[in-house]
């Protein structure tokens, strides 16, 4: 149940990850909440569990949770970049705001490709931890230098303390598992 719920709240998450001053992060452990708690009371009938099964199904939901929000996180990138870009360009030329946007996220997602094999996700991640930055001139049309913060080892510290508080959030509900409940008024 916890990979039912989680991929509308990995949708939330991205969103939440881009809060300043690791704000976002807090989301995480409160959304693993949630879910946790969704899915210790589908499960609860059931108990009690193997550990093993809980571990892996915790960390299944985590990894799926953490993932998908990243995923998100990256595919937006480049639209998200092309809104920043417009609202400092003062000249975008003969075009509406909505063509110079779309051309400069074109551009974005090439020149990641190009610039941060294989681009997608993967050079999302890569870009986030090397750079943070695209310079003026990479991008055709792009007159400003754009930069995304977190970036570098502060970005790297944001996944670490998402991935954890995730896995807080998910675990604390989901590890009660392995007890068998009260039945009978009876413990």
């Amino acid at each position: 149940m916890g990979c039912v719920v989680t991929p509308p709240i990995s949708w939330l998450l991205s969103f939440a990850a881009a809060l300043p001053f690791f704000l976002g992060v807090f989301f995480f452990a409160l959304f693993g909440l949630v879910i946790g708690a969704v899915t210790f009371r589908v499960a609860m009938s059931c108990r009690p569990y193997a550990r093993a099964a809980i571990l892996s199904g915790t960390t299944a939901v985590v990894l799926l949770g953490w993932g998908l929000s990243i995923v998100k996180e990256a595919s937006d990138f480049p639209a998200d970049m092309s809104m920043a870009a417009a609202d400092r360009t003062r000249d975008i030329g003969e075009r509406s705001r909505e063509e110079y946007q779309a051309l400069i996220a074109g551009g974005i997602r090439e020149w990641l490709r190009r610039t941060y094999p294989p681009g997608g996700t993967l050079g999302y991640v890569r870009w986030s931890l090397m750079s943070g930055r695209i310079e003026k001139g990479s991008v055709p049309e792009l007159s400003r230098t754009l930069t995304r913060s977190p970036s570098g080892w502060v970005w790297a510290l944001r996944v670490v303390l998402s991935i954890g508080l995730f896995a807080f959030g998910v675990g604390s509900q989901t590890l009660p598992l392995r007890y068998a409940g009260v039945k009978h008024g009876r413990l």
